[in-house]
């Protein structure tokens, strides 16, 4: 289990570089308007970041015998609730799960604005999460 949890928050490690990466390439959000690769690429990895979060969240809640959430942004919900998230990280992981349903289920149209501003202001956010699961889960296993 605990190997697992350290795979998957490698995984998303790697999906942050890329997003910075590409966070770095994009001067402006025109830019980023202006490209529908650059666009596949920054929805495609923030999907995959957000589901590998669920993953792990799921893991810990299964392992640890955590109350049964109801839906996605319950996951998060249950381990700041066990102790495993501050309040800062569960105010964008909730969030970000109704992001994850919109990437996956194409609501409508994706808004360039969401994504862009995850790209610009919020990667931070996702290492924090997975800080937060090192320091308070994996640490103590």
């Amino acid at each position: 289990m605990k190997k697992s949890i350290e795979r998957k928050i490698k995984s998303v490690e790697e999906r942050l570089e890329r997003l910075s990466a590409l966070s770095e390439s994009l001067p402006s959000f025109e830019n980023y308007q202006a490209s529908t690769d650059k666009k596949d690429i920054a929805e495609r990895n923030i999907q995959v970041a957000i589901e590998t979060c669920l993953d792990i969240g799921k893991i810990i809640i299964s392992s640890k015998k955590l109350s049964e959430p109801k839906d996605n942004k319950g996951i998060f919900i249950v381990l700041s609730e066990a102790g495993y998230l501050t309040s800062e990280s569960l105010s964008f992981m909730v969030p970000m799960a109704g992001t994850r349903n919109i990437l996956v289920h194409g609501y409508d149209k994706v808004d360039d604005g969401l994504i862009f501003g995850i790209l610009k202001r919020h990667l931070i956010d996702f290492f924090m999460f997975l800080k937060q699961i090192r320091d308070n889960y994996l640490m103590k296993i």
